[in-house]
Formats: C-alpha cells, sequence, structure tokens
C-alpha cells in the first residue's frame, strides 16, 4: 500500500460493519452487565465479555483502518472467533441482536479477504516481491 493509493470501497464497507458490530457488542455488553432485573452470573460474564471483545475489535479495525496487514489478519481472528461465540449466544438467548452482530462480523471479515482488499493491505516495496 502507497500512501497515495486511495482506499478500496470494500475496505472501507468492512471497517464500518466492524465498527457497527463493535459498538453493538460494548452496548449490548453494558446492557447486561447492568442490567437491574435478575439476570444470572454467567450472562453478566458474558455481557463483560462483549464489552472487552468490543473494545478490542474497535482498536484493532483502527489500525487496520490505517493499512496495517498485521492488525487486518488480527481482526479477522477474532472476527472468526467472535462468529462462534456469538452464535452460541444467541442460541442460548434467542436474541436476534446478536445475530445482527454476528451478520456484521462475519460479511466484515469476508470483504476485508477479497482479492482487492488484499492487494491494497500487502506492500509494493515488500521483499517477497522481488523473489
Amino acid at each position: 500500500m502507497t500512501a497515495t493509493e486511495p482506499r478500496p470501497r470494500v475496505v472501507s464497507i468492512a471497517i464500518w460493519c466492524w465498527l457497527a458490530a463493535a459498538i453493538l457488542l460494548i452496548l449490548g455488553g453494558l446492557l447486561l452487565v447492568f442490567s437491574q432485573d435478575h439476570v444470572p452470573i454467567f450472562f453478566r460474564g458474558a455481557g463483560a465479555l462483549w464489552i472487552v471483545s468490543g473494545a478490542l475489535l474497535s482498536y484493532l479495525t483502527g489500525r487496520a483502518r490505517g493499512g496495517d496487514s498485521r492488525f487486518r489478519r488480527a481482526a479477522v481472528a477474532l472476527s472468526v472467533a467472535l462468529a462462534v461465540l456469538l452464535a452460541l449466544f444467541s442460541v442460548m438467548t434467542n436474541g436476534l441482536v446478536w445475530l445482527l452482530v454476528l451478520v456484521l462480523v462475519i460479511i466484515a471479515a469476508a470483504l476485508v479477504l477479497r482479492p482487492s482488499a488484499q492487494q491494497w493491505y500487502t506492500p509494493t516495496d515488500s521483499p517477497e516481491s522481488d523473489a
């Protein structure tokens, strides 16, 4: 990636999907942790997990937005792990919000792995391209 090369549209869409998912994770986690109703301790712990994972996803997304391939790979790995956990949690709670977050995370991970996005993240002056 060069400094003058514009960011592809698929990368911008993936970033916005990741940020929306991170915001929904944090808000859902806050609702679970600070709920006044009788909520089992398991769900409060899951809420804390969603808060931490939402904050981590937003951090990784911000760094991947700048073009760093390492943070892109870390965000994709976190997205895959979150997809599994969100699928299990949505089955346990019958919550549709978790399915929305799941869809956003999967879409973002799929878009950022497209060839045009990978090409943007690959530096043009890398020693691997000389071989």
